[in-house]
């Protein structure tokens, strides 16, 4: 663990969804969720510092972007903290993105998730991971999982995670077509009436576990696919481009990014060139067993 005491360096990978289904409602309006999620090699930077005001920032922004460092999750999963155990002390923050904005990848949820875990670390706090996982669903549905990472079965609001093992390792491609895609609206057009399919989730936990492709891709799926390609066609339009490959494709969380099953390695960089040329992000990547890595 290469950090001093007054500084921690982390990778905060993003997520995909291997699927996603809405399967009820709670009085307060929350949808209850069941979906299997999934890290993948693609990160923030963060790093931490000891210091004497808090501040946060973010830089490698895409152009005509900006996100208030003080408003985002990451200084929020800090104010959290600092709360609940009575901390003094200031908290630099500094983030690299590389994860897409508003992209259904959950960038602003594993940046909240690092400044968590490592400020656990970086103040000696000896707070337990399901302490830590309480806070993060303070800050976001997704924090909990980003803070576990690796595969798993997540349920309720996001509070309710059972990790898989992932001993398999799959390529993918990620695309965003550089939009974002905010995830209120997406839920705010939902409509569990108008559901035509709902993926096989129990099926498709065996089939990721076998590494049987033809059964992912008979039982994946995402509720939310048709209310953001209502609200965001480029997103629909991304989805159509991405399945003339005749590979697995689906919308990740409430999008607007797309992954596509690849087998292998050097097929997935070959056709995340592909698509790079069309829009202005695409990334080979693959799934990874871990979540927040301290660097």
């Amino acid at each position: 663990m290469k950090h001093n005491n007054r500084q921690l360096n982390l990778l905060a990978p993003a997520k995909i969804n291997w699927s996603l289904d809405v399967v009820g409602q709670r009085e307060d309006g929350y949808h209850l969720l069941r979906m299997l999620m999934q890290s993948i090699s693609l990160y923030d930077k963060v790093q931490l510092q000891i210091s004497a005001q808090d501040c946060c920032t973010v830089t490698n922004l895409p152009v005509g972007h900006d996100l208030d460092g003080a408003h985002n999750l990451a200084f929020k999963a800090w104010q959290i903290l600092k709360q609940q155990v009575g901390l003094h002390s200031g908290l630099s923050i500094a983030i690299e993105k590389h994860i897409p904005l508003s992209g259904g990848l959950a960038g602003g949820s594993t940046d909240a998730a690092a400044v968590l875990l490592g400020a656990n670390l970086l103040f000696d706090l000896g707070l337990s991971k399901q302490e830590l996982c309480k806070l993060a669903l303070q800050v976001g549905a997704d924090v909990p999982f980003c803070l576990n990472g690796g595969l798993a079965m997540v349920e309720g609001i996001g509070e309710r995670l059972t990790p898989l093992p992932a001993a398999l390792q799959y390529h993918l491609v990620v695309v965003n077509p550089g939009i974002a895609v905010p995830t209120a609206e997406v839920y705010r057009r939902f409509k569990m009436e108008e559901v035509q399919r709902h993926p096989d989730t129990c099926a498709l936990q065996e089939a990721l576990l076998q590494g049987d492709v033809q059964r992912i891709a008979s039982c994946y799926g995402n509720v939310l696919e048709p209310p953001a390609f209502a609200a965001y066609p480029q997103v629909a339009c991304l989805k159509q481009r991405c399945l003339k490959f005749g590979l697995p494709t689906l919308m990740s969380g409430s999008g607007g990014s797309i992954w596509i099953l690849v087998e292998q390695a050097q097929a997935a960089r070959e056709v995340a060139a592909v698509l790079r040329k069309a829009y202005p992000f695409a990334a080979a990547v693959h799934s990874v067993a871990q979540g927040i890595l301290v660097i």
